[in-house]
């Protein structure tokens, strides 16, 4: 049946044969002037879950190519795979029909990422022998997932490699978002972590080891899908030893952080202090990004905003645009928003001109 489904996306785009394109974008038209190398991402969370209308799907993709958007991300549950199939597979070819590409992120996998929405990982749940250790012998206990899976088990790092491969296998996907690793800064004293740590006391030696998980599997992403992109993005807040870690991570294409879209000392609701795109963070992530020769990118967390905060928003998003990243995230009608038509007029108005 997956065969079978994957294809139909194949036969629907055989014959053609650009370089570093997908079947569907090669054969759209001649580049307009929009093409000039900039990415913009549309986080469209959860429109496949349950009750889906293929019409409304329709007319979310039309607004977000309108715009200039050329990337669609979906956020995949690890039983996304087998209970949601044709219904990412809807969302995936009407997006291609539009020219745009489409990026699975996969959420909450092994307690270790963000993605949508706030659930434990079936993973970790059944692995309990990879549970992520303090040092008193306790569980590290997150309020919105649970527990988390250790990544120096052989059995986490075999499940994020089978999971991205069905990604691939299932849906025409063009790229891969690591959303908001949640184990940096966090020392490992599991089992399996006391053979491969020399220094279970250096923070720096944990971090490095995080990076080198999500290394080894966009290296396997490389080696068995090539031609996929990587990304990854974290905390704005993220103090500078975490950012040099991410930022040594292997065959990771682009390197970026998320917040609000204006500076600290202009107020407004965060959801952790600090964690705003404007006054440095966004700067320092763009500049960690060109300094190991990654794209950057920022992502705008228009999402859990009170209506008061739309005006800040407006103000300052052109000088988000002005850090140019190479690839700018936006949420597409978000959670917990007063007021989410005004929201999104304010993302249209200024994201427009991005690319």
């Amino acid at each position: 049946m997956e065969i079978t489904r994957r294809g139909f996306v194949q036969k629907a785009v055989l014959g053609s044969a650009a370089v570093g394109l997908s079947p569907h974008l090669a054969s759209c038209a001649e580049p307009t002037e929009r093409d000039t190398g900039k990415m913009l991402n549309a986080y469209y969370f959860r429109a496949h879950m349950y009750t889906m209308v293929p019409r409304q799907v329709k007319e979310d993709l039309k607004w977000m190519a309108d715009i200039g958007t050329n990337v669609v991300s979906v956020a995949i549950l690890e039983q996304d795979l087998r209970a949601a199939v044709e219904n990412v597979e809807i969302i995936v070819r009407e997006a291609n029909k539009l020219g745009m590409e489409v990026f699975a992120v996969p959420s909450r996998w092994g307690g270790l990422l963000a993605g949508a929405p706030k659930v434990p990982s079936v993973f970790t749940i059944q692995n309990p022998q990879t549970w992520l250790v303090k040092e008193n012998g306790d569980f590290y206990k997150d309020k919105n997932v649970g527990v988390h899976s250790s990544i120096h088990y052989n059995e986490t790092l075999d499940f994020f490699k089978e999971a991205v491969d069905k990604i691939f296998e299932l849906w025409n996907i063009k790229g891969i978002v690591w959303d908001e690793p949640k184990i940096y800064d966090k020392k490992d004293f599991s089992a399996e972590a006391r053979k491969n740590i020399s220094n279970l006391d250096d923070m720096e030696e944990h971090n490095m080891a995080f990076s080198g998980f999500f290394g080894k599997i966009n290296e396997h992403i490389r080696e068995k899908h090539p031609g996929k992109i990587t990304n990854l993005f974290a905390y704005a807040n993220w103090r500078q030893e975490v950012i040099d870690a991410m930022a040594k991570i292997d065959h990771l294409d682009y390197l970026g952080c998320d917040g609000r879209p204006w500076p600290v000392d202009a107020g407004g609701q965060v959801e952790q202090s600090g964690k705003n795109l404007l006054g440095g963070p966004g700067k320092t992530f763009i500049e960690a990004a060109k300094a190991h020769q990654k794209k950057s990118l920022l992502l705008i967390e228009n999402h859990n905003m009170p209506a008061e905060n739309n005006a800040l928003m407006d103000e300052y998003l052109p000088g988000v645009m002005a850090l140019a990243p190479d690839q700018l995230i936006y949420y597409y009608y978000p959670r917990n928003v007063d007021k989410p038509a005004e929201n999104m007029a304010i993302i249209a108005k200024h994201l427009k001109n991005f690319r």
